[in-house]
């Protein structure tokens, strides 16, 4: 048996280790790409762009709408009221054209001063604003009570209520320029005549000296009779006797002789006696209620840091005033 040999091909396969590890350019940007991604710093930066961007179109939105000046019917409607209000009547279109326009000018003046900071360290338009933002605390608590709201509070604050005590007087006046140095002696003689028996009073107005304010007073006050004839007369007035003249008594003007004519004690009034002051003081304590509240409320979101160590110096070191013309600076307002 015969054998045939057949040829066998043999192909020999060279391993390139330079080929296998090639890299493309699109495999090395992903490899990049993926490390970055999972960097915290990029993260911020990428962040960072977009909030910049953001802050970029709202600025530019403000801006543009800073410039524009919508005069609604609302605000028409106002302007209208106001003028009604003023003169009893409707603007005509003219005047109402002229309002407008008015408006349109106050503001233009209005945002060109705030946008060039005229409304920064100024102690006038800081308490204006002030005041503003406290009326807006106020406006809920502006309404009028109710009658046991109103009972309520008049018994808790009665004593808040009393009613003072209250003379009404004649009087008889001694001038120190006519009588001299004898006005003590004149008004002696005088207070005793006046206790006699035989006093005829008809003849008050022809005794005394001519006095520049009354010679009779109804029913006044310590504190009236203080502002009108000084400390030392009202506290000698309202320590003399009722129905009977005494004497003399000093004020600022001269010497006086008195006559109490009527005397009302101190007493704690009817809720009747007071109600419009006890209204007035109870919407007062409310709208001072409710601002505090605001005020609070407001507060809780600011940190205040205050230099104690200046405040100290300050307290123990006053501004010294030099000069006459700082002495005599108003404040502000």
């Amino acid at each position: 048996m015969a054998f045939v040999r057949t040829p066998i091909e043999v192909k020999v396969v060279t391993y390139d280790k330079t080929a296998a590890t090639r890299v493309t350019p699109r495999q090395k940007l992903a490899s990049v790409v993926g490390s970055l991604r999972r960097q915290p710093l990029i993260h911020f930066l990428l962040a960072g762009v977009v909030l910049f961007a953001v802050a970029t179109i709202v600025e530019r939105n403000g801006a543009s709408d800073s410039k524009t000046i919508h005069v609604t019917n609302a605000e028409i409607r106002r302007l209208q009221e106001v003028w009604v209000r003023q003169y009893g009547r409707s603007p005509s279109p003219t005047e109402l054209q002229n309002l407008v326009n008015d408006y349109i000018r106050e503001e233009v003046y209005y945002r060109e001063a705030v946008a060039s900071g005229l409304d920064k360290e100024d102690t006038i338009i800081r308490r204006r604003l002030v005041e503003k933002m406290e009326f807006l605390s106020q406006e809920i608590s502006d309404a009028t009570p109710d009658d046991r709201e109103l009972q309520a509070y008049f018994l808790k604050n009665q004593e808040k209520f009393q009613i003072p005590a209250r003379i009404a007087f004649v009087h008889i006046f001694f001038s120190p320029s006519k009588h001299g140095v004898a006005i003590e002696a004149d008004a002696q003689r005088t207070l005793s005549a006046l206790r006699s028996p035989k006093a005829d009073e008809t003849l008050l107005s022809r005794l005394g000296d001519p006095f520049m304010l009354q010679s009779e007073y109804p029913p006044q006050t310590l504190e009236e009779v203080k502002a009108l004839f000084g400390e030392e007369f009202a506290a000698e007035l309202f320590a003399a006797p009722v129905g009977q003249w005494t004497g003399p008594i000093r004020s600022s003007y001269g010497i006086h002789l008195v006559r109490i004519v009527q005397y009302t004690p101190s007493h704690l009034p009817t809720l009747d006696e007071v109600h419009n002051q006890v209204v007035t003081d109870f919407k007062n304590d409310r709208l001072q209620a409710a601002s505090e509240r605001y005020y609070a409320g407001l507060r809780k979101n600011y940190r205040v840091e205050v230099d104690n160590d200046a405040l100290a110096r300050t307290v123990s070191t006053p501004p010294n005033l030099t000069t006459p013309a700082q002495k005599a600076a108003p404040d502000e307002d």
